[in-house]
């Protein structure tokens, strides 16, 4: 048998802007693992035998030996594709605990080329087609490596129906996948592997619970603590799946949702939908059960949570998301955060930019002393904000992953500067002067190494994770310098809703949007007079733009002048 860990088999779940969560993913070995080779090869003896000793080495963790007994088989036949497909295994788990990173990009490229080769000679293998899905998201998350991954995940799925097995491991990854590229119906799309996914992994939830309430059982040492700690982590990934079943049901437009009441279904009663309108309904209240299912099964699913608010509660809401629900988000986004923001033509950051530059022509001075980042993420915002300030530049996330690439980028490198292989001088310096993991309505000046205060706070895209800005814009006053008659300056962006006499919205993306009214009186009420206005695109959401605003406003100083205009 091969032991659990190499049997384990995780999931990659990625969505759109808004809804990425994701698991670290795993290599699975070949299918084949135990088997001998049936061929005709006058070396056949020899090469089961270098097999079933890298296999052995493989499951005993002595990654190198297997290597070397792979690469043994290999010269006898370059084509022993089960050969291919576990030395392409070993590769990758050697990279896990490696350190060099040209050892590492070699030994990926190796793996890869070795796992398209097998795919070249044996187009339907299942093994080598989902390995290779992994090993590609793992080195890039643009549309069309998505786009490729979700096609070999398919290829998994039909080896596995036509060998009469069930992959969930297959089946979950490509519904992420195709939920991502925007496939969402038929057969193999989202949605029925979502549901397939979870049926599979049910079954697996009911048949250990079973065993473990059978009367008369006796459990050898450890085994029941083994079961119920599987159960548990099966259960995670139920919370996981239920999470991408119910967005994508929730993304489905009106004629979508008809036709899924004509497709089979494994977890919706379509009995009640009989036209466009009904057939929604029965989406969204199915979108509603599955997140209510998510949260039900993981507590600690904070995004789940956050999105059956979503759905539920619109203005009605709390008010803003939770801290655990943004940095459990932009933890899980850290890594791909720069590349999905451009596919989505997200372009906050250099707006935001322009208008602090701006705001420093019409006011006459030459640059800021000091600025905050308010929700610096990646650092895209403070590349357009380094140049207009002096001295200190301060960085603010909830996030700690982001944060943790945010102090990387130099003057010269990183954040929304392309790669260009040349390492840094050694003059290059830090972008950001300090960095911090803080609330914005709450963290203070002598938290932020500020004892003056800012001259100017930037927030580009924070505010849609906020309903009521009253005690945001009510901080920020008090984190501002305005000791001088120029006083200081706010620069943010929000999501637009109509003025239609509301306030805020939590809308069904997950994100708030807000009135114009409404952000100009609260601001007003904390001290801020407008002094810029614009609307805006921030970003597109599956080609169709997004509504938004671009607000600046000032802060008076203390002087007689600002006496006066208060």
């Amino acid at each position: 048998m091969i032991p659990p860990s190499f049997q384990r088999r995780t999931i990659i779940l990625v969505f759109s802007l808004v809804l990425l969560l994701s698991v670290p993913s795993s290599f699975v070995h070949s299918s084949y693992y135990e088997d001998k080779v049936n061929s005709n090869s006058k070396n056949e003896d020899a090469i089961n035998t270098y097999l079933t000793k890298g296999n052995n080495a493989l499951s005993a963790g002595n990654l190198h030996s297997a290597g070397r007994s792979y690469e043994a088989c290999l010269r006898l036949d370059p084509n022993q594709r089960y050969c291919l497909i576990n030395y392409a295994s070993a590769l990758v788990d050697l990279n896990e605990e490696e350190h060099d990173e040209s050892i590492k990009e070699e030994r990926t490229n190796k793996a890869l080329s070795m796992l398209k080769h097998v795919l070249t000679l044996h187009p339907n293998d299942g093994d080598a087609a989902f390995n290779l899905a992994l090993l590609l998201q793992d080195s890039s998350h643009s549309d069309d490596i998505t786009r490729e991954a979700a096609r070999l995940y398919q290829i998994a799925v039909k080896s596995a129906d036509d060998n009469g097995e069930e992959r969930w491991d297959a089946l979950a990854n490509m519904a992420a996948a195709k939920q991502e590229i925007g496939d969402f119906m038929g057969a193999y799309g989202a949605r029925r592997a979502y549901e397939r996914a979870i049926v599979s992994l049910e079954e697996m939830v009911q048949n250990n619970e079973a065993y473990l309430n059978q009367e008369g059982v006796t459990f050898e040492e450890g085994e029941q603590q083994h079961l119920q700690a599987e159960v548990h982590a099966i259960n995670e990934y139920l919370s996981k799946l239920y999470y991408g079943y119910g967005t994508v049901l929730a993304e489905l437009s009106p004629s979508d949702c008809l036709n899924v009441m004509s497709e089979e279904s494994l977890l919706i009663d379509k009995d009640q939908a009989k036209d466009e309108t009904s057939a929604q309904h029965v989406c969204k209240m199915n979108a509603i059960n599955a997140m209510r299912l998510a949260v039900d099964l993981n507590p600690s699913n904070v995004v789940a949570e956050h999105m059956l608010a979503a759905m539920t509660e619109g203005e009605t809401g709390s008010g803003r998301a939770s801290n655990e629900f943004v940095s459990a988000l932009f933890d899980d986004f850290a890594d791909t955060f720069d590349e999905k923001l451009e596919a989505l033509g997200y372009n906050v950051p250099k707006l935001v930019g322009d208008a602090a530059q701006e705001l420093l022509a019409t006011s006459g001075q030459s640059s800021y002393r000091s600025a905050l980042d308010a929700g610096c993420g990646t650092g895209l915002a403070g590349r357009f904000l380094r140049p207009l300030v002096t001295e200190s530049l301060v960085g603010v996330d909830l996030s700690q992953k982001m944060l943790d690439i945010a102090a990387k980028c130099t003057l010269n490198k990183g954040c929304g500067l392309k790669d260009t292989g040349v390492d840094a001088t050694s003059d290059d310096k830090p972008l950001y002067d300090h960095l911090a993991s803080l609330d914005l309505e709450t963290t203070t000046l002598k938290e932020l190494n500020a004892e003056n205060g800012f001259d100017i706070i930037v927030a580009a895209d924070v505010l849609v994770y906020l309903g009521d800005i009253t005690k945001l814009l009510n901080n920020f006053a008090r984190l501002s310098d305005t000791s001088g008659k120029k006083g200081s300056y706010l620069i943010f962006s929000c999501e637009r809703i109509e003025e239609d006499g509301a306030t805020w919205r939590l809308q069904k993306s997950g994100r708030y949007a807000h009135s114009k009214a409404y952000v100009i009186e609260t601001a007003a009420n904390a001290g801020y007079k407008l002094v810029g206005y614009d609307e805006i695109t921030p970003r597109y959401d599956k080609g169709i733009a997004v509504e938004g605003h671009l607000f600046r406003f000032s802060l008076i100083g203390r002087g007689e002048e600002s006496k006066d205009e208060l």
